[in-house]
């Protein structure tokens, strides 16, 4: 499955998973990093890069030798489980090894992108001029990464709303807002919270927990008043992500909704959250 109509840029349509033994198909790397793994790329073509501090790095490798540059030759064994990087001239070595052992790895057929497994770094067997990694997993859970392209698709947000007024903000919302809550998936595909509703209710909130009417206990690294987005009726219970059932609380007032969830304190957000008072 490919989306050809974009590269995964603020997608609200991420991969919580994916199978090697499925067929998952992607157009380009940018997409692959975009959707996947937290990204807001608008272009990235490197086969190549280092997703985290834990040595866990995407890689897209060129099977067979590399017409562009012939000191390369990657091969893929036949049973899919060993990928052997090899370099004619010697000069690899293995001192980046230990920020990207671990290669959540795609390969490129018949121009699609597909998901190949997550193989690590076979030290035992390597050579400084021939590298052998093995399959480890077919199947990885990306629920991390969706979790950072929440977050990065409402820093983006976040910044241009404050470009424009409240009220041009709120109808753009209105007009692209989700009625079904994001708990729909499908072929491993999930929909993330619409940053743009997210966006909304923060500003609209202005730095003060709606519950308890207090200003917001810090600052983000980004500066903005730390509250959190809150759904009244909750996406678990069938909810909407529309700015009618989100309203911006501090963490202290979040907890106390999901822990107690007191009808009084449920109506007076509806009441906000509706502009009623």
């Amino acid at each position: 499955m490919s989306n050809n109509t974009d590269n995964g840029y603020r997608s609200n349509i991420v991969y919580s998973m994916l199978d090697a033994d499925k067929t998952v198909e992607f157009d380009t790397i940018v997409e692959i990093l975009n959707k996947c793994f937290g990204k807001n790329y608008k272009g990235f073509q490197r086969a190549f890069i280092v997703l985290d501090n834990k040595g866990t790095a995407f890689w897209a490798p060129k099977f067979g030798y590399n017409k562009k540059e012939t000191r390369w030759k990657n091969k893929l064994e036949d049973d899919g489980n060993t990928i052997i990087e090899e370099d004619s001239d010697g000069k690899i070595g293995l001192s980046d090894i230990v920020n990207s052992n671990i290669r959540v790895t795609f390969t490129c057929l018949n121009g699609k992108y597909r998901f190949l497994g997550v193989y690590k770094f076979d030290e035992k067997n390597s050579e400084p001029n021939l590298r052998i990694f093995r399959r480890i997993y077919k199947v990885i859970d990306l629920a991390p990464y969706s979790l950072e392209k929440e977050r990065s698709n409402l820093t983006i947000e976040i910044q241009e709303a404050k470009k424009i007024s409240v009220e041009v903000l709120r109808r753009q919302v209105e007009e692209e807002s989700h009625s079904q809550a994001d708990r729909r998936s499908y072929e491993g595909m999930v929909y993330i919270r619409n940053s743009k509703v997210a966006a909304y209710t923060k500003i609209r909130a202005a730095g003060i927990c709606q519950l308890c009417g207090q200003p917001a206990p810090f600052k983000d690294k980004d500066g903005e008043p730390f509250l959190e987005n809150h759904h009244l009726v909750w996406l678990s219970r069938g909810g909407t992500d529309t700015i009618d059932n989100t309203v911006a609380l501090c963490p202290n007032c979040h907890r106390k909704m999901h822990i107690l969830d007191l009808p009084e304190d449920v109506d007076k957000l509806i009441r906000i959250a509706k502009g009623l008072d």
